[in-house]
């Protein structure tokens, strides 16, 4: 079970260059143009970085939500560094049962200059595993 004592966890940093043809085959998976820009929800792909000991494998798994922001624009070719880190982890209770928010940060900086490039913050929910009401999700 995830457990508060996850907050703060991080992953290894991993190093990306932001390559064309995978930039213009996400464009076409999201069906939209590609016109050489960096889509803005390209970040949401860069699932990479594992925090040890931290999985998510339970079924019912919901992406709630997802913040993006970016402090310069991203580009082709550019080369960036990339972690993730567990910033909250919380249970609510709803008609559904027991259910564990985990609120995850990745940060992306320029490798070149170090300045930060973007910030992403997603919540993952779950359900709390052998909760009665887990069957319905």
């Amino acid at each position: 079970m995830i457990g508060k004592e996850f907050i703060g966890r991080e992953s290894e940093s991993v190093v990306l260059k932001i390559k064309f043809e995978e930039v213009r085959r996400f464009a076409e998976a999201i069906g939209i143009p590609f016109d050489g820009e960096v889509p803005a929800t390209y970040v949401g792909t860069l699932l990479q970085a594992n925090i040890p000991g931290f999985e998510l494998t339970n079924p019912g798994i919901i992406h709630g939500e997802q913040k993006i922001t970016y402090h310069r624009p991203l580009s082709v070719g550019d080369s960036i560094t990339y972690k993730r880190c567990i910033k909250d982890v919380y249970e609510r209770t709803s008609k559904l049962g027991k259910m564990i928010f985990v609120v995850l940060v990745t940060s992306g900086y320029d490798l070149a200059g170090g300045e930060l490039v973007f910030s992403s913050s997603s919540t993952i929910i779950t359900p709390v595993k052998g909760d009665v009401n887990e069957e319905r999700v």
